[in-house]
């Protein structure tokens, strides 16, 4: 199990958590989120476990060296936007009661090459408005659903003001040139604060989403962003690979900014043919979904 002990606005303590597991039979090796070493850990394992929110699930993701063990995810971040995007929205005591009879579901894993070599990714590269968002939200929230309004409220605001940046994307060949708002290229369908910019996304086709906002999108994009009622009021294309070039810009790889040499650069995503496999856990009789 891999379990990050920052998770969410109210992190549990680990011990619990392995009760539970224990109890439902589990036998557990514990690994911490960014300080232990999952690959030397993985020798002999069925199962890896993500206990966290979408960070941990990436990085065990992206770490495990054999993709084909499965692996379970305990959400308990404040998005859980993979969890959700593989139609997990139980509990964490309801997800450990339905692993004994969970199916297997892939979820394809991207990849970014570019100045600063490759890196993997499950949720999104983008550039524009959310990655704006991210400086002004409040990062004081009591409740994981303030933590996502607060990321909401902050996103609006982003792109009311949003600069248009220059910046030009090829889709499989196909040219698009701004300026824009916003350019997301999605794994996943909702990503942030649970911002569901491809709402048709599929986590087990070969295909990219790209979201691509521009400046005559803004007024429809606030209102939308008030609501989320349908897909979002912008073009959205679908490709394999994505190229992307600018300048004087720092893109974001899922969560996280990437820092750029100064000018011009050019960046590609893809899918990488091997996906990993997420347990999706049976749904006990009497449970419902977490709501949006």
């Amino acid at each position: 199990m891999v379990h990050s002990p920052n998770a969410g606005t109210q992190p549990e303590p680990v011990a619990p958590l392995l009760g539970l597991l224990e109890a439902a039979s589990f036998s557990i090796r514990y690994c911490e989120h960014g300080k232990d070493d999952i690959r030397s850990m993985m020798d002999g394992i069925d199962m890896a476990i993500a206990a966290g929110g979408d960070g941990t699930v990436t990085w065990v993701a992206t770490k495990i060296p054999d993709r084909s063990v499965p692996i379970a995810i305990l959400p308990m971040g404040g998005s859980n936007n993979i969890a959700r995007a593989m139609g997990i929205r139980q509990s964490v005591d309801a997800v450990i009661s339905g692993l004994n009879d969970a199916r297997e579901k892939t979820l394809t894993v991207g990849y970014v090459t570019g100045p600063f070599g490759r890196k993997a990714f499950l949720e999104a590269v983008g550039i524009g408005a959310l990655n704006r968002s991210i400086e002004l939200v409040d990062e004081a929230p009591d409740t994981s659903q303030e933590k996502r309004e607060n990321g909401r409220a902050a996103f609006r605001e982003a792109l009311r003001t949003a600069q248009p940046i220059d910046c030009i994307i090829d889709i499989d060949g196909r040219r698009f040139e701004g300026p824009w708002l916003l350019v997301e290229i999605l794994n996943i369908g909702a990503i942030g604060p649970r911002l569901p910019f491809a709402p048709r996304a599929d986590t087990q086709d070969a295909f990219l989403d790209i979201l691509l906002v521009a400046m005559s999108d803004r007024d429809g994009m606030v209102e939308w962003a008030e609501h989320f009622s349908g897909p979002p009021p912008a073009r959205v294309e679908t490709g394999c690979v994505v190229s992307l070039r600018a300048s004087g810009l720092c893109p974001r790889i899922d969560d996280r900014p990437v820092d750029m040499p100064d000018g011009e650069w050019t960046i590609e995503v893809r899918l990488d043919e091997e996906p990993v496999t997420i347990l999706v856990p049976a749904i006990p009789a009497g449970v419902e979904h977490e709501a949006l």
